[in-house]
């Protein structure tokens, strides 16, 4: 088989050098630097936001380089306006204002018939990262599970302890806002999670949950007098991105991707290792032909050359709430990364891994450092509290940045 190529789409919150938000997106990315480079930042939901999208790329090297490169446009334009970009998913730092681009806002509009105002306003101001990585046609189902398995994965990328209103949130609150079938935002229309047979049996669970929303939305329009006369919901909605699925099949990208949507924005070092764990535990099942079971026991799981067995649904889930202070996350997280790091050590690529080897051993993830550095866990953190909390965020970022520059011997032009 080809190897895989993998890309990643990053999105930031810009933020005054106070650490507090600053919603000049707009200045940003319509500043010639951005407009002239060979892939600009684009815009997102709020004006807080911008998003870096990579090409996709065989080599991580060539992908660490993307980023890089990424990484001089954002700072040569952050002094002129006197903000920083922070890899951070959530903030407590000041309010967003909504990016009035219509697509967006045809968008929101569905949310807001659904589910409420306030409801849709939270949507706008949550960031994340998105990892697209090809598509292997004869292994569908196969990719699938194994993606879905690296959900608990959360526990390495998350920043989001502090949310937009100042509660403690802890670690994996960006998930949980979305996904929890309890307290997350989607909650009142239940969808089904976990591992699939078929790609037909993911279609069909895609098409029952839009099914399901667009019920709402026929039933609520009612709330909303100002949508215009000729606005549907199947307009702006679609199977597979109605809702929240932590692993989007997307044959539309390219020539097919699976798109993994459940990780925090986070620095970039921690980003690239999250990349390769990704690539390297994918390929080597794929392209070794290792065969993929699901384990009936609970928490019994084997990654191995001879078989993959991912845990079943419900340890997969456990796993995914328990988060990075668990031990048996930890075990979880440590086989993965090992079974990867076979793959990449065969291309000389297994340094990026490190950054997550030290979360997991560790314990300690960026969204648990962030409360360690304010000096006391608190239910609630003033704007003030969470502003210096961005920046020990930012400056985790610049370490990462100036780490990947040294190991990809990358020359600033």
């Amino acid at each position: 088989m080809k190897p895989l190529k993998i890309a990643v789409e990053y999105e930031r919150i810009l933020h005054r050098l106070d650490g507090t938000v600053a919603n000049l997106a707009d200045s940003f990315l319509d500043h010639p630097s951005n407009i002239e480079s060979k892939n600009p930042l684009v815009s997102e939901a709020s004006l807080v936001q911008i998003e870096y999208n990579s090409p996709p790329r065989v080599s991580l090297d060539d992908l660490c380089k993307d980023i890089l490169e990424a990484e001089e446009v954002s700072d040569s334009i952050s002094p002129l306006l006197e903000v920083i970009s922070i890899p951070i998913s959530e903030t407590g730092a000041g309010k967003s204002t909504i990016n009035q681009d219509e697509h967006i806002q045809n968008r929101l509009t569905g949310y807001k018939v659904i589910f409420g105002e306030e409801m849709a306003k939270r949507l706008t101001k949550i960031s994340g990262v998105h990892i697209h990585i090809d598509q292997y046609k004869p292994r569908l189902a196969n990719q699938y599970n194994l993606l879905l398995s690296l959900v608990p994965t959360i526990a390495l990328t998350s920043t989001s302890s502090i949310s937009d209103e100042g509660m403690n949130s802890e670690n994996c609150h960006r998930y949980k806002l979305f996904a929890d079938s309890k307290d997350g935002l989607f909650h009142d229309i239940p969808e089904e999670k976990g591992y699939i047979g078929s790609i037909e049996e993911l279609l069909a669970r895609d098409r029952k949950r839009y099914d399901s929303w667009k019920r709402e939305f026929d039933a609520n329009m009612w709330r909303s007098p100002n949508i215009p006369e000729d606005y549907t919901f199947g307009k702006y909605f679609k199977p597979h991105n109605t809702g929240y699925s932590e692993v989007r099949y997307r044959p539309d990208v390219g020539n097919g991707t699976f798109e993994l949507r459940f990780n925090d924005s986070t620095p970039a070092d921690i980003l690239m290792g999250q990349t390769a764990l990704v690539l390297g535990y994918v390929s080597r099942v794929l392209e070794n032909d290792i065969p993929v079971y699901i384990a009936e026991e609970n928490d019994t799981y084997k990654f191995a050359e001879d078989e993959v067995m991912l845990p079943n649904k419900e340890t997969l889930y456990k796993y995914t709430e328990l988060g990075i202070e668990s031990e048996e996350v930890r075990t979880y997280l440590n086989s993965i990364e090992s079974f990867a790091r076979v793959y990449l050590e065969a291309k000389g690529q297994q340094h990026y891994l490190n950054p997550i080897r030290e979360i997991i051993d560790s314990g300690e993830n960026v969204a648990s450092q962030m409360l360690d550095h304010l000096g006391e866990h608190k239910l609630r953190y003033t704007p003030q509290e969470a502003a210096q909390a961005n920046l020990f965020v930012w400056e985790r970022h610049r370490q990462g940045i100036e780490s990947l520059r040294q190991k990809s011997e990358y020359n600033r032009e």
